[in-house]
C-alpha cells in the first residue's frame, strides 16, 4: 500500500514540473509545421562539471546526416522558465519483488506543491512491469487517471523485466501517443522508476536501442535506493546493469539516484533537464523506408552533448 501511494506521489510530481506553469509574459513558442515526417532531435549540452550550457545558438552546431552535412530547418532553445514544447510521457514502475518497505515512503506535501502548477499540455501513461509487463494507463491528459489505474494495483512481487518494459513504452509512444498538441510535436519520454536490476528480459538490447532512436524516444531513469551495490571510494554510486548496457545515454537520456527521504529534488533536476534542451528538425530528402544515422557535432571541446536519437527511419514515397 505504501509503495502504492509513493508511486502516485512521484507520477503527480514529476507530471507536474514537466508541464510547469507559464509566466504572465510567456516568450513564444517556435512554430514548426505539423509533419509526421519532420526528423526532431532534442540535445542537452553540458559543460565538464555537468551544468548546463544555455544560450548557444543553431551555427554553434553541426548536423550530419550518414556523414554528410545538413541542413536544419528549425532550431530552438526550450526556456528554463516555461518548457515550450509538450511532451508525451510512459512511466515504466517497477513492481517486483525487490524492493525495500523504507522505498516507499514519501511526503504528499512535496508533489501537492507542483500539483498546484498542473497545465494539460503534456499527455501521461503508465505501465508496470516485474515478471510481465502490464499497461496501466493508456495516454491521458488528466493525472487523476493515472492515480485511479495505478491505486488498482495490490501486489509487488517477482522477477524484474525492465528492457521489455521500456520497448514496450518505446511502442506505446511511437503507436498509440498524440503527435501533437496545440500544433506542436509531443517529445516522447520514457521515465523507468526502478532498483536498476533485470532478471527477465528477454527483448534484444541493441535492438530496443535502434527503435528508441528511431521514434525519438529519450529514456529516463530513477534509480531506487534498493540498489544493493556499495558506492565507490569517490562517493559515486556504482553503475546499474542499465548504465553498463548504456541503453539510457544513447537516448539521450539521464539517470537520477533518488533519496528515499526526498524525491523533491530529483522533479527539479528532472524538470530543470527537459526544460534545457535544444531541439533540432528537418524534413528528411530521402523518402527510401531506410534507416539513417544522425549526429549532432559541436566546436567547443568544455561542451559535452547528449542527443535523443542518432538516427532515423525515412518515410517511403
Amino acid at each position: 500500500m505504501k509503495y502504492r501511494q509513493a508511486i502516485i506521489v512521484l507520477i503527480l510530481a514529476l507530471s507536474v514540473t514537466a508541464t510547469a506553469q507559464e509566466p504572465q509574459d510567456p516568450k513564444p513558442a517556435v512554430t514548426i509545421r505539423v509533419d509526421t515526417d519532420l526528423v526532431v532531435i532534442d540535445v542537452v549540452a553540458t559543460d565538464r562539471n555537468g551544468n548546463y550550457v544555455r544560450g548557444l545558438q543553431a551555427d554553434d552546431f553541426e548536423v550530419f546526416e550518414d556523414g554528410k552535412p545538413r541542413k536544419i530547418d528549425f532550431f530552438s532553445l526550450n526556456d528554463e522558465a516555461v518548457l515550450t514544447r509538450p511532451l508525451a510521457i510512459v512511466f515504466a514502475l517497477d513492481l517486483s519483488g525487490s524492493l525495500k518497505p523504507e522505498e516507499t515512503t514519501m511526503m504528499r506535501e512535496a508533489a501537492m506543491k507542483f500539483t498546484e502548477l498542473m497545465k494539460g499540455e503534456s499527455y501521461f501513461a503508465a505501465l508496470g512491469f516485474n515478471n510481465n509487463v502490464k499497461v496501466l494507463q493508456n495516454f491521458t491528459r488528466d493525472v487523476r487517471d493515472l492515480e485511479k489505474a495505478i491505486s488498482k494495483v495490490k501486489r509487488f512481487e517477482g522477477s524484474t523485466r525492465i528492457y521489455d518494459a521500456i520497448d514496450k513504452s518505446i511502442t506505446m509512444l511511437d503507436r498509440k501517443a498524440p503527435r501533437t498538441s496545440r500544433g506542436r510535436q509531443l517529445r516522447r519520454v520514457v521515465i523507468v522508476i526502478s532498483d536498476g536490476f533485470d532478471s527477465a528480459s528477454i527483448i534484444d538490447r541493441r535492438e530496443m536501442v535502434r527503435r528508441a532512436n528511431a521514434a525519438g524516444v529519450t529514456v529516463y531513469t530513477i534509480t531506487l535506493p534498493s540498489y544493493m551495490l556499495s558506492p565507490t571510494r569517490s562517493g559515486e554510486r556504482v553503475i546499474t546493469p542499465l548504465d553498463a548496457t548504456r541503453v539510457v545515454s544513447a537516448t539521450g537520456g539521464r539517470d537520477f539516484e533518488a533519496n528515499v527521504t526526498d524525491f523533491t529534488p530529483v522533479f527539479r533536476a528532472l524538470a530543470e533537464e527537459i526544460r534545457s534542451s535544444y531541439s533540432f528538425a528537418y524534413y528528411p530528402d530521402l523518402r527510401d523506408g531506410k534507416y539513417h544515422e544522425v549526429r549532432i557535432r559541436i566546436a567547443r571541446p568544455d561542451v559535452k552533448l547528449r542527443v535523443s536519437r542518432t538516427g532515423y527511419i525515412a518515410p517511403v514515397k
